[in-house]
């Protein structure tokens, strides 16, 4: 079993094999008495191979095209993303891939490996706040407490409201923290380079942890009158400073270990191209990230290549730019959680509580530009897009910096920022905000919160 898991972990990093793995992770489930069948090492690289997949694929993807980083076209299925007809069916692989593979591979390390190796389960942890974070963004009520005790004979798991999760999320977080704070002589063996984000740097992963602790704080803005002031103090607590401290997926540019956007145009070509309003809106303002994040378009001669965006309603033009190199070149690594992002969330809480923004919002971008361009941006750039220190300027900037992840379209649902003009050629004219039931969970399990109305808001999103 460990070979095996090893040639899958190497495997992983294609897009058909992260799935086909997951059928073979479930089987660790088997014998809840025997670790040996696996280890914390291999269970770490699982985790984060799965998540670098998630990160990148179909959730991202759809997510994208919703709030129009991204469109889909009529060449292939996202041309039904476009039009904001998501199916129950849709879903099912990437639920698969976040309960099938990651989750339960962080459940393993907790239960089998956290005595003798906290920074394993530590790092697993924050792992797992990551993904159990995307699930319930996109679902609302999902398992978590009953959702892996399938050798108990509990097969069809009780689900938690999205309230609960969130609490839970900050509990995973503060274990995460306290584990990854015990002395290495605590552990049997530490991460190392089975560690593809950080290479076992634990402090780095403590501020990570400090992030996303504040970044789920933030999201609560409609529902806890406090969330503002613990983000703040959060990042605070962090001291992540620079985007050194980024945690991005990681991608060799094997023919196993291509950046997913990269291999999704290879294969796909055409089926999804970059959203109008996210190519003006870097256009508009001159923005130095243009060039890096958007790719020329390949217009017919003799036209001159240029940088343009679909708008909601074209399903048709296929001539329009995808994403650029900074994103989608063979070894691309995508931010997962970021220094910018920390430098947002403090510049929006501060806002929030009538404090000062305007430093942090400086910071925020310039990060973002520099780790896109590899150039500080010049002041007179700054000065322009920090002219007007607001949520809707802070919010869009963020727009701007966090392509291809999902805090974005969290943004858009929380806020009303980026004020986008749905597809007025969908079913719905309104721009999703959530996913439906996967079917395997409708079907078999009877416990499943269903939904099947897109337009039905999550917990935590009263707009």
């Amino acid at each position: 079993m460990k070979k095996y898991i090893k040639s899958i972990i190497l495997a992983t990093f294609s897009v058909i094999l992260v799935t086909g793995c997951q059928s073979e992770l479930d089987h660790f489930n088997e014998n809840p008495n025997s670790p040996i069948s696996t280890t914390p090492t291999l269970l770490l690289s699982a985790m984060e191979v799965s998540t670098f997949s998630t990160h990148t694929a179909g959730l991202i993807r759809t997510s994208n095209i919703f709030d129009q980083h991204l469109a889909g076209t009529s060449v292939g299925q996202l041309g039904d993303i476009q039009r904001y007809i998501v199916s129950e069916q849709d879903i099912n692989n990437e639920w698969n891939t976040l309960y099938g593979t990651t989750l339960i591979s962080g459940h393993i390390l907790s239960r089998d490996f956290a005595k003798s190796y906290p920074y394993y389960n530590g790092i697993g942890q924050i792992l797992t706040a990551i993904n159990l974070g995307y699930a319930t963004d996109l679902w609302g009520d999902v398992p978590y407490d009953e959702a892996f005790k399938a050798d108990q004979g509990n097969k069809t798991p009780k689900y938690n409201t999205q309230q609960e999760i969130y609490h839970r999320l900050q509990m995973i977080l503060d274990e995460a923290i306290e584990n990854l704070e015990k002395p290495v002589s605590g552990n049997i063996s530490v991460p190392n380079t089975d560690d593809y984000i950080f290479n076992g740097d634990i402090k780095k992963w403590i501020q990570i942890a400090y992030v996303l602790k504040a970044r789920y704080s933030l999201r609560l803005t409609q529902v806890d009158a406090n969330a503002a002031q613990k983000a703040l103090d959060y990042i605070t607590a962090s001291g992540i400073s620079s985007n050194s401290d980024d945690a991005n997926t990681f991608f060799p540019g094997t023919s196993n270990g291509l950046n997913q956007w990269y291999a999704f145009e290879n294969s796909r070509a055409n089926y999804l191209k970059t959203g109008a309003y996210f190519v003006n809106s870097l256009k508009n303002s001159n923005d130095p990230r243009l060039t890096f994040s958007i790719a020329l378009n390949k217009p017919k001669y003799p036209l001159t290549p240029t940088y343009i965006g679909n708008v909601p309603e074209d399903l048709d033009t296929t001539s329009s730019s995808y994403i650029g190199s900074a994103y989608a070149s063979p070894t691309s690594a995508i931010g997962i959680v970021t220094y910018a992002e920390a430098k947002f969330i403090e510049a929006e809480a501060k806002f929030r509580m009538g404090q000062d923004a305007k430093p942090a919002l400086t910071a925020a971008i310039t990060a973002s530009i520099l780790k896109i361009t590899g150039n500080a941006p010049s002041s007179g750039f700054l000065t322009t897009a920090t002219t007007t220190v607001d949520l809707s300027t802070i919010i869009q900037q963020k727009y701007l910096a966090l392509f291809l992840t999902m805090e974005p379209y969290n943004d858009y649902r929380r806020t009303g920022f980026p004020v986008l003009v749905p597809n007025q050629n969908s079913n719905t004219k309104a721009i999703p905000v959530r996913l439906p039931t996967p079917s395997d969970e409708r079907q078999y399990n009877p416990n499943a919160t269903v939904v099947s109305n897109v337009t039905t808001n999550v917990w935590w999103d009263k707009n």
